[in-house]
């Protein structure tokens, strides 16, 4: 089992939890709903000896504080753009996962060419208007639900074992994929004073965070992008959206696969990382991404 060490930082007005593990370039690892630092442990434990990953518990979760305000992708890009500060970090690549995705793309826009590469793991994309893109709220019936976060609140308190067993279940190609003793894990912390409330924040924020993507994605993203969704899940949604928003996207969906991709195919979405990633060891050449820029304009 890797070693990696436990910090806590005042960044942005927040108190963040944060883990370190591994050598080499830096990698932020940026979580989803109901997970933590936790959902990377696999990846981590796979590419620790290659990589340094900095993965926090987002404002909101587990062992960070818990606002009521702040949710907005600029925000929570923000508490990284200064957690990264706190440890001196120049330049990095963005690993991010469902809900963390959007604040993983502000910052790739907010970091410049500080940011090596941005992957976005079974992400819901708001806000976008390409052909063929359905809003995720039409289609996954949970965003619209966590949206209305007092309902929500109502009906999973004093639930939350049986509300994320079954959500770790049924968004599984296999419905076993998550250990019992990590939803375990999960379920403790959901119960924590103020994290269902302050968690469910990421859905109530849905209308704010469309609006900053839409914002946002006007200019092509330059920064290199790999999108990956399960066939179970996401599916396509990830790579058409990446590709309507970056000039340099590549991905696919995974077969036989769902949500927890870590969990699931862990080997190879390690592989498609360090792969992507040692491709895109210096920031993108700004004469190449104009070229490209023209290809895609012509």
């Amino acid at each position: 089992m890797t070693d990696y060490i436990n910090k806590r930082a005042v960044v942005n007005g927040v108190k963040l939890h944060y883990i370190l593990a591994g050598q080499g370039p830096v990698v932020l690892s940026i979580h989803g709903w109901a997970q933590n630092h936790r959902a990377y442990l696999p990846v981590i434990e796979k590419l620790a000896g290659h990589y340094r990953f900095i993965a926090p518990d987002l404002r909101g979760f587990a062992d960070s504080d818990k606002p009521y305000s702040g949710y907005e992708p600029k925000t929570i890009a923000q508490d990284l753009v200064e957690l990264l500060a706190v440890e001196g970090i120049e330049t990095f690549h963005i690993l991010s996962h469902d809900l963390g995705g959007p604040p993983a793309v502000a910052l790739a826009y907010m970091a410049g060419d500080r940011a090596l590469s941005l992957s976005t793991i079974e992400t819901p994309f708001f806000g976008l208007n390409y052909p063929g893109y359905v809003d995720p709220r039409v289609s996954y019936w949970h965003h619209n639900m966590h949206m209305n976060m007092d309902i929500a609140t109502f009906l999973i308190e004093g639930r939350e074992d049986r509300y994320l067993r079954h959500f770790f279940r049924d968004f599984a190609y296999i419905p076993n994929a998550i250990p019992e003793e990590e939803v375990e894990r999960y379920v403790m912390q959901m119960r924590q004073p103020g994290n269902l409330r302050a968690s469910l924040n990421y859905y109530g924020y849905i209308p704010q965070m469309a609006e900053q993507t839409a914002e946002l994605t006007r200019e092509k993203l330059k920064v290199p992008m790999l999108a990956w969704g399960g066939v179970g899940f996401f599916g396509s949604h990830c790579i058409d959206s990446a590709k309507a928003i970056s000039l340099s996207a590549q991905g696919g969906v995974i077969e036989e696969c769902g949500h927890w991709v870590f969990d699931e195919k862990t080997d190879f979405i390690c592989q498609q990382l360090e792969t992507f990633w040692q491709r895109n060891r210096t920031a993108p050449n700004p004469m190449e991404m104009a070229r490209a820029l023209h290809r895609k304009g012509s």
